[in-house]
């Protein structure tokens, strides 16, 4: 800690050196304008004064004071053979913390400087310890609220029907807290968004293509690739350069990309679904159009076959000639070819879709659950 001495007398000087040379870092001066001088380059603590020398009083010293910073003043100590009441009052209104007339007990007065010292050491340390729980504080709120986007974004996701909406919803909601990312959407075909939702330029395109496979987690500068199997999440610039943010975002983007990945999977099942769904339809009203045809193909045999018979009747006394004819003509009639365009259409659709079907449930279905201490023990490659 330093301590300026103004004192004009060699001896007093050396005395106050003597007495606080092991404590302090002393500067001692003969003058006011030295003594202001000093304050201005050093971060001097205690001003020990007479109350006047020279035209000046120490009130200069008081003068320095900032309200803003009420620590940086000095704490002022006038040691002055001036014992009138009003020049004492005058010093304590400037914003002197003590008046010593002389003489003075040597020891007292050696006490009160160390015990000025110690205060001011006392309130060093709590504004420090304030700062300390402040930042502490602060990292804390920083952090919760990156894991609070976190939960947004994954129930925000649940309501989201395409890709556009997804990535609006992670994209944006990471950008208004000072995360600027891409995302990509791998099935069939890459699909990638920027930051403001257009597609990628062909370098972060290549980004993505270079750095999907490369684990789940990769960093690389001061960028962060994270990875899942349909879904990866580029991390391209984060606001401020505080580690322990970093930190936060990667842990929670650690946790955040396979809920996206999940999300994917579903929504391509549900794209998958709808697609039956309308492929189904289709096959039910060709069903029906073909046993509504096949009926009335069926009904034009039977009063074909009837009308023949009701004729042979006519021309017939029902003689075993007239039987066998009878017999021929059922067998000719119900024996016609009874295939048809539509049923051979049934068939290749219901074909094509139970293949369809099988190939997307094999590519969508999701993987055997990684245990959570994985993304609590993640590697950096």
């Amino acid at each position: 800690m330093e301590l300026l001495i103004i004192e004009q007398d060699a001896t007093q000087a050396e005395i106050y050196d003597l007495a606080f040379g092991d404590d302090f870092t002393i500067f001692v001066v003969d003058n006011m304008r030295s003594a202001l001088e000093v304050l201005e380059h050093h971060q001097i603590k205690i001003v020990v004064s007479d109350w006047q020398i020279g035209d000046h009083k120490a009130s200069i010293f008081c003068d320095q004071m900032d309200v803003n910073n009420a620590s940086a003043t000095p704490v002022v100590v006038v040691v002055s053979n001036d014992q009138d009441d009003e020049t004492i009052r005058d010093a304590f209104n400037a914003g002197v913390s003590h008046y010593i007339t002389k003489p003075y007990n040597i020891i007292s007065f050696t006490e009160t400087i160390t015990g000025i010292k110690a205060q001011l050491e006392r309130v060093s340390k709590m504004e420090q310890d304030t700062a300390d729980s402040r930042e502490v504080a602060k990292t804390a709120l920083s952090q919760a609220a990156i894991y609070g986007n976190g939960m947004e974004i994954i129930a925000a996701l649940n309501n989201c029907t395409d890709l556009a909406s997804m990535a609006r919803v992670t994209l944006s909601t990471l950008q208004s807290n000072g995360i600027q990312c891409a995302v990509q959407y791998r099935d069939d075909v890459a699909t990638s968004f920027d930051t403001d939702l257009s597609p990628c330029d062909p370098t972060t395109e290549k980004v993505f293509d270079v750095l999907h496979d490369q684990g789940r987690i990769y960093r690389f500068g001061r960028r962060l690739m994270l990875n899942d199997e349909h879904v990866s999440l580029l991390v391209k610039h984060v606001t401020g350069d505080d580690p322990v943010l970093h930190d936060a975002i990667l842990d929670m983007g650690a946790k955040l990309v396979p809920a996206m990945n999940a999300r994917y999977i579903a929504l391509l099942q549900q794209q998958a679904l709808e697609h039956t769904h309308v492929q189904i339809d289709d096959v039910v009203e060709k069903l029906t159009d073909t046993i509504r045809c096949m009926a009335g193909e069926k009904k034009r045999i039977v009063d074909a076959v009837t009308k023949k018979i009701e004729e042979s009747f006519h021309q017939l006394a029902m003689t075993e000639e007239q039987e066998a004819f009878f017999l021929k003509l059922i067998e000719q009639e119900l024996t016609l070819d009874s295939e048809s365009d539509g049923i051979e259409d049934i068939d290749i659709l219901l074909k094509a879709l139970s293949s369809r079907l099988a190939e997307r449930l094999e590519s969508t279905q999701t993987k055997e659950e990684v245990p959570v201490n994985d993304y609590l023990d993640v590697e950096l490659f």
